[in-house]
């Protein structure tokens, strides 16, 4: 069996979903950062261009949802999806919702005010964990980055406290969802906690991040991060990263 390979960007929620998901399982695995010609190696790999993409006994396997529901088939322990099937379709439905609301919106409400006021902060922020060719590489394309890709992810200015109460509704959900107890679906932890952290995990920033900002937010952004954290559904999140996030299964380079 092949080893899996990871390709990912660092500060993707979508792809910290991945990369818990296979931490998770003890999965072994490499992880690669694409260049910035990464929309054709993508493309040419799954005939689509979003990351993440999991390379999983040579197959090409791109979006989170996706990659998850085979690593859950060939690696079933520790189980992800609840035995009882009501229980695992539940998961899977809020984990879908929260992907389809909470993951474009909270990408929106960050980087919007940041290419607004800070678009080389925005790159930065973008570039976390990349590698130190990255930022100056985009930062050649600063004039037109920007654009790009806000029209990639159909990100609006005009939308802006559209995609903040998108956010606010989805915390409410996640809290309503709990209804106090530890976790989203019955008594152990599942897809659904893990897709409602990890999306929550970049802007957090919990001490278990594994790719963690390395500057400081304007305040415009550290206001909206704080206030944030205030929310009970964001408190647990940050809980269920304390509890379940644990330590790294890829496979270090070797020097």
């Amino acid at each position: 069996m092949d080893t899996p390979v990871l390709w990912h960007i660092p500060f993707s929620h979508y792809s910290e979903k991945v990369r818990w998901a296979l931490d998770y399982k003890g999965i072994a695995h490499r992880r690669r950062v694409l260049g910035s010609d990464y929309l054709i190696q993508v493309w040419r790999a799954t005939g689509q261009g979003k990351l993440p993409v999991l390379w999983l006994d040579a197959r090409a396997i791109a979006d989170s949802t996706r990659i998850i529901a085979a690593i859950e088939g060939q690696y079933s322990e520790p189980p992800l999806y609840p035995r009882d099937t009501s229980a695992r379709q539940h998961a899977l439905a809020l984990a879908d919702d929260l992907d389809e609301t909470l993951g474009p919106a909270l990408r929106a409400a960050v980087v919007t005010p940041l290419f607004r006021h800070d678009p080389d902060i925005a790159l930065r922020v973008l570039t976390t964990g990349m590698g130190s060719k990255a930022y100056p590489g985009l930062r050649r394309l600063l004039r037109v980055f920007p654009w790009f890709y806000r029209f990639r992810h159909k990100i609006s200015e005009r939308n802006l406290e559209r995609d903040r109460a998108i956010v606010a509704t989805a915390l409410d959900r996640i809290e309503h969802a709990r209804q106090g107890r530890a976790y989203l679906v019955g008594e152990a932890f599942t897809v659904a906690d893990l897709t409602a952290a990890s999306l929550l995990g970049p802007l957090l920033q919990p001490p278990e991040i594994q790719y963690p900002l390395q500057l400081e937010l304007p305040p415009y952004l550290e206001d909206y991060r704080a206030m944030l954290l205030r929310h009970p559904a964001a408190q647990w999140a940050a809980g269920i990263y304390r509890l379940h996030r644990g330590h790294s299964a890829e496979i270090a380079r070797s020097k």
